[in-house]
């Protein structure tokens, strides 16, 4: 069978599978194992477990579980309630406040799960009804926690850039801090927009009345509740950036940390221990699942001809590096909007990395590029996976008090809502494209 034709139908046959709801990593797993015995026969298997085996036992993987394992914790323990808490403290006297503090939360909760749609599970259910009863104007309201919560995959750390690292061979700790700065630079622009039209029509986002601000004892009370916590993640970081620990040992400590942590608050019960064991052994085994269909579905581009069929043709197209980049951004956010981050990563990689080397596009300008490109999908209307997570918390408050206007909200106002949030993850990706500083500076910085 020639390449080409085997191109279609593998390509084909994935499609169908994912149209039909099969779980992605089955999806990939299947068409391996179903176009790896038609164009190999049965010698193939004799290779098929050894890829297993292979890949789930590489030692950079064992970071992605305990990363998982840190995550859940940090949810299950209330530490993101408890840092909205304290955010909201600080900025709620400021109009739009309580806005620029529901970002700055999304996006320090998303960093610390890694994954981009928790923030906006952990947090809508308090910032949401809070904001509408404060009379924040809807939009407002919805508009920041999806984006602020898709930046989970850029700030470390982050699960995406683990798996991501390991699939390519890319240094983990260089993603890390490559995602760091344009993942900041989201973010702060984001709490500027607020201020700024809040500024303008101070009626979008009244401040918390005088007398019921808290006062300067009460704001540092409740930062004190947070210091154990985020001082974790930046020994965690600090012992990535120092070399002090590689990333599978300094998600090791991370996760033993978080737990002693939980434990010495009472939060970590036996219900709650179980809880955090069982979830984060659903989430890893899932995860590794995706990990074992990937390196599976990369075999099989491989040997098939596939891969190298799909990088001769986007290098014979001879475009520039920049529009190169651009192709993949698209193709990224497109993928983005239907299917997760890390199936993404499977299935794009074996296909780009090959022209990544063959331009010599810096991997690590390539690698923050994809994980921004990946996050703006999780956002972009009409199909971003995080717009409609935000519905679900829509659906769940909008009988709370104080939250009647939340009952008439729909989706089309959830993708204009997001809409401002959407265009300054594009323009920062305009800058780290023109700029690749913005990506690489820092990791070269690494000790």
């Amino acid at each position: 069978m020639s390449p080409e034709l085997a191109t279609i139908l593998i390509f084909g046959n994935l499609i169908l599978f994912l149209a039909t709801g099969l779980p992605v990593a089955f999806a990939l797993i299947g068409v391996s194992l179903i176009w790896s015995l038609l164009l190999q026969g049965t010698v193939i298997l004799h290779l098929l477990p050894a890829t297993v085996f292979e890949t789930s036992t590489t030692e950079i993987y064992i970071a992605a579980p305990l990363f998982i394992l840190m995550a859940v914790a940090l949810e299950k323990t209330g530490i993101g309630a408890m840092l909205y808490e304290v955010i909201y403290k600080w900025t709620g006297g400021v109009p739009g406040g309580l806005a620029v503090g529901t970002i700055i939360a999304s996006t320090l909760v998303a960093a610390m799960t890694g994954i981009g749609g928790t923030a906006v599970l952990v947090l809508g259910i308090l910032a949401v009804p809070e904001m509408i009863r404060r009379g924040y104007d809807v939009r407002l309201a919805l508009g920041g926690l999806p984006p602020g919560g898709a930046l989970g995959i850029l700030i470390p750390p982050t699960v995406i850039g683990v798996l991501l690292g390991g699939f390519t061979g890319i240094p983990i700790g260089s993603l890390f801090f490559g995602g760091m700065v344009p993942g900041l630079l989201i973010a702060l622009c984001f709490c500027i927009y607020v201020l700024v039209i809040c500024a303008r029509n101070p009626s979008l986002a009244p401040p918390i009345p005088k007398d019921e601000r808290p006062t300067l004892r009460e704001k540092f009370r409740a930062t004190g509740l947070i210091v154990l916590p985020v001082g974790l993640i930046v020994l965690v970081l600090g012992a990535i950036w120092t070399g002090a620990a590689t990333p599978s040992e300094a998600a090791g400590i991370g996760a033993f940390g978080t737990l002693v942590i939980g434990l010495a608050r009472g939060q970590l019960g036996p219900k709650r221990m179980k809880e955090v064991m069982v979830t984060s052994g659903q989430v890893s085994v899932m995860v590794m699942t995706l990990l074992i269909g990937g390196a599976l579905f990369s075999r099989l581009l491989q040997f098939s001809g596939s891969a190298n069929l799909i990088a001769s043709y986007i290098i014979g197209m001879e475009l520039g590096v920049t529009e190169m980049l651009l192709v993949f951004i698209v193709l990224t956010t497109l993928l983005g909007m239907f299917i997760d981050g890390a199936a993404i990563i499977f299935i794009v990689s074996p296909i780009l990395m090959p022209v990544v080397q063959m331009l010599g596009i810096d991997p690590v300008w390539f690698g923050v590029i994809l994980m921004i490109s990946i996050a703006a999908g999780y956002v972009t209307p009409p199909f971003g996976m995080n717009l409609f997570y935000l519905k679900g918390i829509v659906e769940q408050t909008k009988d709370m008090p104080g939250c009647d206007r939340l009952r008439g909200v729909t989706i089309a106002d959830i993708w204009a809502a997001v809409l401002p949030y959407v265009v300054i993850i594009y323009l920062v990706i305009g800058l780290v494209l023109v700029f690749p500083e913005l990506a690489t500076w820092l990791p070269t910085q690494l000790r």
